[in-house]
């Protein structure tokens, strides 16, 4: 019966150790790697942007009426959008 004081404190301390490990590994997914991340697709978006300011993209007239034209329009790294022109 002495080593149950031992047993029951070294496997304590175990757990924690797990635990925090385990805690590290949540705050890291939860916040640096969603950084990292919204980062990248930050960058996209500026890419998408520049190339439609400065007309990198190929277009196709998806449908016109009298009132406004949809267009669609295709950049080079495969994003799709559309136009919507008002007459």
């Amino acid at each position: 019966m002495k080593n149950f004081p031992i047993i029951l404190i070294i496997s304590l301390i175990i757990i924690g150790i797990v635990f925090n490990i385990y805690m590290l590994n949540y705050i890291y997914k939860n916040s640096i790697y969603k950084n990292i991340r919204l980062k990248k697709d930050l960058e996209k978006i500026n890419v998408i942007e520049n190339d439609f300011e400065k007309g990198n993209f190929t277009s196709n007239i998806v449908y016109s009426t009298s009132n406004a034209t949809i267009i669609k329009i295709l950049f080079k790294n495969n994003v799709e959008g559309v136009i919507i022109q008002e007459e």
